[in-house]
């Protein structure tokens, strides 16, 4: 076992255009195995084991386009290269677009520059490692344009994504808020049109990824950021113009470094995770040239610009230094007795003070990626010039040395000989062991049947571990999981890091399915673990009822709920139907809280389960139904099969609205007044946000139907309140007889009904 902290360096020198080697990493800890999976919020890390890594061009000669590659991995310099690391040949669309989603949510955490540079996706992943909603739908939408997929602006409140085009339809994949929303098939994702008709969709989902907690408050307020329900189009402009290009003087070196020394480009605070690096630039100069004439022959030929050129006048050294990464500071040295300006355009200078350019890169200022540094004077020879730029970088995209061998690989685009010294240097620990790889799974056991609607997943407490990550997909790999529901910290969820974790709703596996599952262990000191083996189980129950409808009957003013049994499965054994008037519903089968909006508490809600059938349809809205098991504007139905396990709810049946579904009087007697109340379906809108002045995110209850009634046709001894549909009827004596009736109830959102009746007045004392 090493010591706590141990330096090590390796250093390869290499005359080829590719060149491979190994460099084998000691002890157990690294900058992967104890860093937090990457979700919406900045990553926690608890070490890193690398410090730089340095690659300089020691030739004679200019190298063009070098780069490390560790394992395989983060050669990003381009779009298509991205492309290529990423995607198979063989990928379709839809595995296509999971598969960059994917990426692009694993390598950037939520935060910006506050201009338009990490829109550009390749500036992102290599510069800067972070990105606001507006910024990551273009990121992302730039690699599914690259890739040949079609995208589609999305417009939810308050927030930016960007919708991708595979089998047909527009699916939603959000790489900022790790949004991904199944179906009710556990397969299609999503489209916003989806998530914005039933907010369900939304609540049975997981936002923010891996890092958020298990809060079903939190899927409630995603939910009401989807509302709009209207046409959709536009795409956006593909911004991915940059490339990692970078060119090697003799005596210049691009250095790779981990630490954070708080120089950043952005126009906002400090963002929390950054890495500096440096281009470091110092002339091979001859120290034997003796007069001024040797001297600037010497100079001209390490890349300087000499302006003029005649002897007799002060003469002027210019450089131009370029990288690829952002420029936020650097220093000059070696120049004693040199007047030292720089400019961005060749045209204007500023003169650069004691050496130091950081002042010259604010973090506010214009994103610099290139500059001239200008040297002026013949009396003092140049001795040790010495030009360091620092730059910013993405952490995540550096080349990384990790625990065990690793097969690296220098490439560059040059032709003629060339001499790079590449030079990495990390340290090692092994004064942690890291828990020990899960081996045993409780419940399921691996091979069982369990409970598609409840399955609480169990294994093994791993000694040392304070913390689990846990998986589950359709493949034993679990390359993918099944949704972000299923990839989950424990610390996360209301078991708090126990050995244990349960599905948090029903209808999120089907029946039949064979599922994969797989866990691994973070102990104290933030070292995770392996992973363990891929546990197989299959979920039971029956299926999500199909096709719910509500057949309509206008001559009795009844509707009957339809909906067809899902082959996939057990055979239910009955039904459960559940109704609300909030489009969108979630099924409850007993009381439960209703969050109604950040600024107000949230709402204690009766149950919503009104009824249960062993039949394919029911009753549910009429005169003779009474409240508690129906007259209500939504309806879902759950099936249950003969063992009592559930199905998920099934899609929601909506009823036309307006719809007048009591029974109107047939009578009235003369001189005696009476009360009828015209009722009607009223849906209450769902959860919605919408911009109070600077508060983006004030969410409500809106679009509640707004009905109007209206006395068509009737005597006048009927007296209508046209808000609430109240009927007073006083006929008088001389009014026997019967009487036309028709109401007319219009809904401010699009929408009417008519009732129409004849009222037949009699004396008193008559039958």
């Amino acid at each position: 076992m090493t010591g706590p902290t141990q330096q090590h360096q390796h250093v390869e020198t290499i005359d080829q255009a590719v060149h491979t080697y190994a460099i084998h990493v000691g002890g157990t800890m690294d900058g992967a195995n104890t860093r937090d999976p990457v979700g919406y919020t900045p990553y926690a890390q608890a070490w890193e084991n690398n410090i730089s890594v340095c690659l300089e061009n020691v030739g004679a000669a200019l190298v063009r386009n070098p780069w490390v590659v560790v394992n395989g991995r983060r050669l990003w310099r381009s779009l298509q290269e991205i492309l290529a690391e990423v995607l198979t040949a063989d990928d379709p669309p839809a595995l296509r677009a999971r598969r960059l989603w994917e990426f692009a949510r694993r390598h950037r955490y939520h935060y910006t520059t506050g201009d338009d540079e990490v829109k550009d996706t390749v500036k992102m992943l290599n510069v800067y490692g972070y990105t606001l909603c507006w910024d990551e739908a273009y990121t992302l939408a730039n690699l599914w344009q690259a890739a040949g997929l079609k995208i589609r602006r999305g417009v939810p409140h308050g927030h930016c994504t960007t919708e991708v085009f595979y089998d047909g339809a527009y699916h939603l994949l959000d790489s900022d808020e790790h949004l991904l929303y199944l179906r009710r098939d556990n397969r299609t994702v999503a489209s916003e049109e989806d998530l914005a008709r039933d907010h369900d969709l939304v609540r049975r989902g997981h936002a923010y990824g891996i890092l958020a907690e298990q809060d079903p408050a939190t899927e409630a307020r995603t939910a009401a950021l989807f509302g709009y329900s209207g046409p959709r189009a536009g795409g956006r402009p593909l911004l991915a113009r940059h490339r990692m290009d970078l060119e090697l003087r003799p005596g210049e070196a691009l250095l790779w470094e981990w630490a954070d020394r708080g120089k950043y480009h952005g126009y906002g605070a400090r963002p929390p995770r950054l890495a500096n690096g440096r281009l470091r630039f110092r002339p091979p100069l001859d120290a034997s040239a003796g007069t001024w004439a040797e001297q600037m022959a010497n100079l001209i030929s390490t890349g300087a610009m000499l302006v003029p050129a005649l002897p007799s006048e002060e003469s002027w050294l210019q450089y131009r230094i370029a990288a690829p990464y952002v420029c936020v500071g650097g220093r000059v040295s070696g120049v004693a007795g040199w007047r030292v300006e720089l400019s961005f355009d060749g045209a204007s200078w500023a003169p650069v003070r004691d050496g130091d350019l950081d002042a010259h890169f604010p973090p506010a200022g214009p994103p610099r990626y290139a500059y001239h540094l200008r040297l002026s004077g013949r009396s003092v020879a140049l001795q040790e010039l010495a030009i360091e730029t620092d730059l910013q970088m993405a952490p995540l995209s550096l080349p990384a040395l990790e625990v065990g061998t690793n097969e690296i690989r220098y490439l560059d685009a040059g032709e003629g000989p060339r001499r790079v010294r590449v030079t990495h240097v990390w340290q090692e620990r092994g004064d942690v062991e890291p828990p020990a790889r899960p081996t045993a799974a409780r419940q399921p056991v691996p091979g069982a049947v369990a409970d598609a609607a409840q399955v609480e997943f169990a294994w093994e407490p791993v000694a040392g571990a304070v913390d689990y990550e846990f998986r589950l997909g359709e493949r034993a790999d679990l390359g993918l999981a099944l949704s972000p529901v299923f990839e989950r910290l424990m610390s996360r969820t209301p078991g708090r890091g126990a050995a244990r974790w349960r599905v948090p709703g029903p209808g999120l596996l089907n029946p039949g399915q064979v599922y994969f599952w797989r866990v691994r262990g973070r102990n104290a000191a933030g070292l995770w673990g392996p992973l363990g083996p891929a546990w197989r189980f299959t979920a039971a129950g029956p299926g999500v009822p199909l096709e719910p409808h509500l057949a309509v009957d206008y001559e009795h003013r009844t509707m009957t709920l339809c909906w067809r049994p899902n082959p996939a499965g057990e055979p239910p054994h009955h039904y459960e139907v559940y109704g609300s008037d909030e489009r969108g519903f979630t099924a409850h089968r007993s009381a439960y809280q209703r969050q109604e909006g950040p600024a107000r508490p949230a709402s204690t809600q009766p149950a919503n389960l009104l009824a249960e059938t062993e039949g394919t349809a029911l009753l549910v809205v009429g005169p003779q139904v009474p409240d508690e098991r129906g007259n209500r504007a939504f309806y879902r139905v759950v099936a249950v099969d003969g063992h009592g396990r559930r199905s998920g709810p099934s899609d929601y049946a909506a009823a036309p609205l307006p719809f007048v579904f009591s029974r109107p009087p047939a009578r009235a007697v003369a001189g005696q007044q009476a009360v009828w109340v015209c009722r009607s379906l009223r849906a209450e809108g769902d959860l919605r946000c919408l911009s109070d002045g600077p508060h983006r995110y004030q969410a409500a209850f809106r679009d509640q139907d707004v009905l109007s009634f209206i006395l068509d046709e009737g005597p006048e001894f009927l007296a209508l309140d046209a808000r609430s549909g109240r009927l007073v009827v006083e006929p008088p004596h001389d009014r026997l007889g019967f009487h036309t009736v028709t109401i007319r109830v219009q809904r401010l959102q699009g929408g009417k009904d008519a009732v129409g009746f004849d009222l037949e007045v009699i004396a008193e004392g008559c039958t």
